[in-house]
């Protein structure tokens, strides 16, 4: 698929020990759009949920209506569960991708669906229901011949239980950067992995606390960033605190909070993405946001400091 500016940034080439994928053709900035596809095909939530055969019986009627072309390139897809299941579903199950959060469904792309899996991927897909394509945005510079990664897991996980859920899942044994890091520092990784995800579900049950609420998305993100992971988390988070922050009818720290939610969304979603959409509407006026002033009016209202690189800026907007 093209990016923004129609030149194809990858090629899809025979990977070493994992069959097929992606790597850049030329130097790849972060932020890059590098893929935007359309599915063949999108199985709906419902009728995921149906049952196998109702699930096979949908992608049969899906594959006739496409050409013969479409069908070949679904038919010489990888499929990792062997002849546990039909042919058809098989190569689906290996293959789709979620599409949104919550899921409408999943979608099976024709490249976008060779991208390998890697722990600390460097790029993000995402589900762009305004243009009704799978994006695939760079998280970090990627260089020339630099394989091309996503995540196949739905959050952050200890090497254990990533090895589980891929072995259960896709059928294979991850050695990516992280799995094969040393055991002491592959431990270390594991603490902080677990303790973001243990955080993430922890932030909002903050509640009127909401220096509790702060600390803990300060952490997750020093964390993220000790960790050298980039994904729709950091955007996030930054939501999360600029939610807090318009809960107590803290104008100027939510102001940073959604210019900072909206920097990164940008960054991982594109700029024509639903969630950046609402972000920019948000940095425009925070206080269109349903929540704003739910803990009460803040009568003594503060300016941000000038210098937003400077530790009294970090000091001030974490309420430290």
């Amino acid at each position: 698929m093209a990016t923004n500016n129609e030149q194809r940034l990858y090629d899809i080439v025979p990977i070493p020990s994992k069959g097929t994928g992606v790597v850049a053709t030329q130097d790849i900035a972060k932020g890059t759009r590098i893929m935007a596809e359309k599915p063949l095909f999108i199985v709906p939530t419902n009728i995921m949920q149906s049952g196998n055969q109702v699930v096979e019986k949908y992608i049969a009627q899906q594959l006739k209506g496409l050409d013969k072309d479409q069908q070949h390139a679904f038919l010489i897809l990888h499929n990792c569960h062997g002849t546990n299941f039909s042919p058809f579903l098989a190569i689906s199950k290996t293959n789709m991708l979620g599409l949104g959060s919550p899921p409408i469904g999943g979608g099976l792309f024709i490249e976008a669906s060779r991208i390998n899996h890697a722990c600390k991927p460097n790029t993000q897909n995402s589900w762009n229901e305004r243009i009704s394509r799978e994006t695939i945005h760079a998280v970090r510079d990627i260089k020339k011949g630099e394989e091309i990664t996503i995540s196949y897991m739905g959050h952050f996980a200890s090497y254990d239980e990533r090895q589980a859920f891929l072995k259960d899942k896709f059928k294979f044994d991850c050695a990516c950067e992280v799995c094969s890091l040393p055991p002491d520092q592959r431990m270390a990784s594991d603490e902080r992995l677990t303790t973001v995800h243990e955080l993430d579900q922890a932030i909002l049950s903050a509640g009127r606390n909401v220096k509790l609420g702060l600390r803990m998305v300060r952490k997750m993100l020093l964390l993220l960033e000790t960790e050298g992971m980039y994904n729709s988390q950091v955007y996030r988070a930054y939501y999360d605190a600029f939610q807090m922050m318009a809960a107590i009818d803290d104008k100027a720290r939510a102001g940073e909070m959604i210019r900072m939610s909206l920097e990164h969304a940008r960054v991982v979603e594109g700029h024509d993405s639903k969630i950046v959409k609402k972000f920019e509407r948000l940095a425009a006026n925070p206080t269109r946001h349903m929540a704003w002033g739910l803990y009460g009016r803040n009568r003594t209202q503060e300016t941000a400091p000038g210098d937003k690189e400077s530790e009294g800026f970090k000091t001030w907007l974490w309420m430290e």
